[in-house]
């Protein structure tokens, strides 16, 4: 089965949006980004292959491993 790459935004502005990983459940896909709570549009910020992906993201965004939600 063939997977279209997800598009991945250079420039996030993550004020007001809360830090999420989201994994496809029928894939295993896991994705980091950010959701706008009043839309409910998620942004991904990177595709998350290993553990060392989700220390980039927190390094990368400034985050605590508490701010982040799975979804």
């Amino acid at each position: 089965m063939l997977v279209a790459k997800r598009e991945v935004s250079e420039r996030i502005d993550i004020l007001n949006k809360k830090p999420m990983i989201r994994k496809n459940q029928s894939t295993g896909e896991m994705l980091a980004g950010f959701l706008d709570p009043i839309s409910g549009a998620f942004e991904v910020a990177m595709e998350i292959s290993d553990e060392q992906d989700i220390d980039d993201f927190i390094e990368k965004y400034d985050l605590s491993v508490v701010m982040i939600s799975k979804m």
